[in-house]
């Protein structure tokens, strides 16, 4: 199977290798940072990453970009979408990449496979032929989200509203409800303390 350029084996298994097991969200994930990597840097540039979902994506993005949640450059705005928002720090460029539905012979087959599966009444026999070919229809699927043209997958534009910024390690202080540190940015005010979430939730 010929893949975009820069896809090869060892790079589809470093990312599974981190992330657990190969599908058609990593393979997104992967096309995804591979073209940020190409033209906007990576977090070695200053690049800061926003997911839109906590999606197997996220994993590649990770692995091939370096941003993470530990170094502070990989945000998460769950709003349960195969989106991502990417902020080059040194000049400000920024890009929106949203996975495009697929509407082909191959997922609306998926589709259809998985609805078959969900009666109750099927024999085994069916069960399995059925579970084969969707295993084999998800490789199609991979296959395609490798190589076909980016732009045939993914719709880019600018990047709406005011973007959040990249979380700062210090300074923190101690909620003095449970007795554990939190990031004063993140800490709620509340009667004239400084509560971590969970307290001001319970209070």
């Amino acid at each position: 199977m010929m893949y975009a350029p820069g896809i090869d084996q060892e790079l589809i298994d470093k990312v599974v290798a981190f992330h657990g097991h190969w599908c058609a969200s990593v393979s997104s994930g992967i096309r995804v940072a591979l073209w940020v990597r190409e033209n906007m840097g990576s977090a070695e540039d200053g690049l800061l990453a926003i997911s839109e979902g906590e999606t197997c994506a996220v994993d590649a993005i990770q692995v091939l970009l370096g941003c993470t949640l530990g170094k502070g450059n990989l945000l998460c705005r769950d709003v349960g979408k195969t989106a991502f928002i990417f902020v080059r720090r040194s000049d400000g460029k920024k890009v929106r990449i949203v996975e495009k539905v697929r509407d082909d012979e191959t997922t609306r087959r998926m589709a259809v496979i998985k609805k078959e599966l969900t009666a109750q009444n099927l024999s085994e026999w069916i069960r399995t032929k059925l579970e084969i070919e969707m295993v084999r229809l998800r490789r199609k699927e991979m296959d395609h989200i490798l190589s076909a043209p980016f732009e045939d997958l993914f719709r880019m534009s600018e990047p709406e509203g005011e973007l959040p910024q990249p979380v700062r390690r210090l300074p923190v202080l101690v909620c003095p409800a449970c007795g554990e540190e939190v990031l004063m940015a993140r800490a709620v005010d509340m009667d004239g303390r400084r509560l971590c979430a969970d307290c001001a939730r319970r209070a």
